[in-house]
């Protein structure tokens, strides 16, 4: 294959290796929520670090402005959503998936942190 065809078949693998990165969302509501509670609580950790060494705070872990609830949501809204709406455009077989997003999205309106 040509250098175009290899640029594109290493775009697909990194769009592919993102997907998996990212795929907690796709899971079922417990399992997400699991997820996405290590997550912040590793995000939260950082800003914690950061405040005590009295550096600014990163956007996301400031767990004085920010609620897991919030984080996740956003992350759905403006990340995952849109994300794996394009990915799905590229690679079929993915409505389930998507279709499980969308629920644990409706599911986090209903959760308090």
């Amino acid at each position: 294959p040509g250098s175009h065809q290899k640029r594109g078949l290493q775009l697909e693998l990194e769009i592919l290796m993102k997907c998996a990165d990212i795929s907690n969302v796709l899971r079922p509501i417990e399992v997400a929520k699991k997820w996405a509670i290590m997550i912040t609580d590793e995000f939260f950790a950082q800003g914690d670090l950061e405040l005590a060494q009295n550096h600014p705070v990163s956007p996301l872990c400031d767990r004085s402005k920010q609620s897991r609830v919030g984080i996740q949501k956003g992350f759905i809204d403006f990340v995952v959503g849109p994300f794996f709406k394009r990915v799905g455009l590229k690679f079929t077989g993915l409505e389930a998936s998507l279709a499980q997003v969308w629920r644990n999205r409706d599911e986090w309106d209903d959760i308090s942190d």
